[in-house]
């Protein structure tokens, strides 16, 4: 018999799996042994168990490669079974101080797993191309440093297996409210942010318009490009449906759209002046997706082109733009933004000829 073609699907929430266990273990162990540990190694044991971990693991290498934070094994052991010693990347303290508050926030996404993974992958769905198949995407709650992070998506855990990872640092989450109710409602938003992510990083590599955009060495344009798709779609889909944003998403553009776009544009200039150092662009290129978050202006100029389009175009449109990728999607808000003297160009260097 012959075999049918797989059809492509949507991301859905068997693809999305959340696990509460690494922040949780850490919690269990300082319920038995305090800020001290307890006598006779029994804490200090599972401290180093945790350690040994995946997701601590994989923490500690984004830490290593995004910080320069280099704990060892042992320290960050240490860190976990004793709270007050800390190390770089692992100061526990105000975990420990907050530990009911990170146990109310696990407990809370534990019990809406089902719910709560149907929700990010329908928000990340709606802007994701379709596949044919899905790897899952995994997203571990850790313990960490506090202001570090707060969530962030990688390509693959420390072990090199290629399955996308997240890790959500409940540390920082709970900067993201004053109530569980609260700190979750931000939570699911930020989650289909990173599950966007780490979806599209697998639908690409199919899609021929982003043939010229999966090169670590992209051009400094070809960067800019590709955060204001990545990023810009990703922030969109976080912000679209936050409390206050109808004040982002006004019909005529608001003081934070009018800024990221005076930004891009100051930005591309910066870029394209001859002589400049390269310490100085490589910092410029770096603020297009990270820093400050109304001061990434890739990302933020990218989630307002995004409005744009689905407003003036629809949907439809929008998603048919994301799956041709970068250039398609500069080329679809260019055309949006010719029909409304309102809105802000997108400077001729990352127009691209087609």
């Amino acid at each position: 018999m012959e075999r049918r073609p797989a059809t492509e699907r949507p991301l859905t929430a068997t693809d999305v799996v959340l696990d509460v266990s690494p922040a949780t273990r850490v919690l269990s162990l300082w319920k038995l042994g305090g800020r001290k540990g307890r006598p006779g190694g029994v804490t200090r044991a599972e401290a180093h168990k945790i350690a040994r971990t995946l997701p601590y693991q994989t923490l500690r290498v984004f830490l290593r490669e995004q910080f320069r934070c280099a704990p060892s094994e042992e320290e960050v052991a240490r860190a976990i079974e004793l709270p007050d010693s800390g190390i770089c990347g692992f100061g526990m303290d105000p975990a420990y101080k907050s530990r009911d508050s990170i146990a109310a926030v696990a407990g809370a996404v534990s019990s809406r797993r089902a719910t709560l993974a149907s929700q990010i992958a329908g928000d990340a769905a709606r802007y994701l191309p379709e596949a044919r198949s899905w790897k899952k995407v995994r997203v571990w709650f850790v313990i960490a440093s506090q202001t570090m992070f707060d969530a962030v998506s990688l390509r693959a855990s420390a072990d090199g297996d290629s399955v996308p990872t997240i890790l959500i640092n409940l540390t920082d989450v709970l900067s993201y409210g004053n109530t569980t109710a609260e700190r979750l409602e931000t939570l699911e938003h930020v989650l289909a942010h990173e599950v966007f992510h780490a979806g599209l990083h697998q639908a690409e590599v199919t899609l021929p318009g982003w043939d010229d955009y999966r090169d670590n060495s992209l051009s400094d344009f070809a960067y800019v490009r590709r955060v204001m798709l990545d990023e810009g779609i990703a922030h969109y889909i976080d912000w679209r449906e936050r409390p206050g944003a109808d004040t982002l998403f006004t019909w005529k553009p608001s003081s934070r759209e009018t800024f990221a776009f005076s930004q891009l544009a100051t930005a591309c200039r910066r870029l394209r002046q001859p002589g400049a150092a390269r310490g100085d662009l490589i910092e410029i290129l770096q603020l297009a997706g990270s820093g400050p978050l109304w001061s990434k202006y890739g990302a933020i100029s990218g989630m307002f082109a995004a409005h744009r389009i689905e407003v003036a175009l629809g949907k439809k449109v929008l998603r048919q733009a994301i799956e041709a990728g970068p250039d398609e999607f500069l080329k679809t808000y260019r055309q949006v933004a010719r029909r409304n003297p309102g809105l802000s160009g997108i400077p001729v260097e990352l127009i691209t000829l087609q």
